[in-house]
């Protein structure tokens, strides 16, 4: 009798194809890097702030008799380095740097809920089979082409102000977020279903917790960190366009999404005010966005990527 073929090699190589991925070209390590700098922006906002010698605290001596900040460019300066916000005088850095900490947190909150529950119903629908798989693959199907930004539109004008915000916007992101996951490990469930070593550790006496905390989920970390590299952009970008349109956080929470949103108002006089925040976004969302597509690729090996 043959020996059970063994489990993938992307489940056993996985950290060293992510190195690999990240490693694999300038532009990548640079987006790499970005996303680090970027993460240590918003974990040590208040730090950054402090160096600056800034903070959130309202400062009305920076703005001119128009309530536009006094100096060019927005009043950027050795005090101020992104400049300030017309009408308040609140320092733009310490804005953006605590921003990027409420989108980076909702980004990443959502992602993990999204990515957790994925995995854990698309295991079970692709090895339990069933009502249960049809009930999962329906649901998806609906959830998927269910208008959530109605939803949080919605959601956003019943509830209390002082209702914490990031945590709804986590929970519904994320709830809105476990099907694209599920249908994918569903798949990959379905053919690994299948494998020599899956039945090897049936017949041995392996039942279904075994089977898929030992056997399928180490060999499901490849697909479901692509989908969740891929997933962050997304969610960081979701956050943005709620808080744009005023259903997300609310004042006095710093975000990029409503700093951007309040700055579109300001265009005309003070563009500056627009730039840095939106640079920020676009910059996160590039710079996971590229990092993702260089981990798929190094993981699929029909891409001719790094494995």
């Amino acid at each position: 009798m043959s020996a059970p073929a063994l489990p993938p090699l992307a489940a056993r190589s996985l950290p060293a194809a992510v190195w690999r991925a990240v490693r694999s070209g300038r532009w990548t390590s640079g987006c790499a890097v970005l996303i680090v700098v970027i993460v240590l922006l918003a974990a040590g906002a208040d730090l950054f702030a402090g160096i600056e010698g800034q903070s959130l605290v309202p400062d009305i001596s920076t703005l001119g008799p128009t309530g536009l900040p006094a100096g060019p460019l927005g009043g950027v300066s050795g005090a101020h380095w992104f400049g300030v916000e017309p009408l308040t005088g609140v320092d733009l850095f310490a804005l953006v740097a605590h921003g990027a900490r409420t989108s980076l947190l909702v980004g990443l909150g959502a992602t993990v809920l999204g990515t957790a529950l994925g995995v854990v119903i698309g295991v079970s629908a692709g090895y339990l089979g069933g009502w249960w798989d049809r009930l999962v693959t329906w649901t998806a199907d609906v959830i998927l082409g269910f208008p959530y930004l109605i939803f949080m539109i919605a959601l956003g004008a019943v509830l209390p102000v002082d209702f914490p915000r990031q945590i709804t916007l986590v929970v519904v992101l994320g709830l809105f977020g476990w099907p694209r996951v599920a249908r994918i490990v569903r798949a990959q469930t379905l053919t690994l279903a299948k494998r020599d070593f899956v039945a090897a550790a049936k017949v041995i006496g392996g039942g279904p917790w075994h089977v898929f905390t030992r056997e399928l989920l180490p060999n499901l970390w490849a697909p479901v960190i692509v989908v969740a590299s891929l997933s962050i952009p997304s969610m960081i970008g979701s956050e943005a366009a709620l808080s744009f349109l005023g259903v997300g956080v609310l004042p006095p929470t710093p975000s990029w999404g409503r700093t951007i949103s309040t700055a579109i108002d300001f265009f005309e006089t003070d563009p500056m005010y627009l730039v840095f925040p939106g640079l920020l976004l676009f910059l996160v969302t590039l710079a996971f966005n590229v990092v993702g597509d260089a981990i798929r690729d190094a993981l699929d090996p029909r891409s001719g990527g790094p494995a």
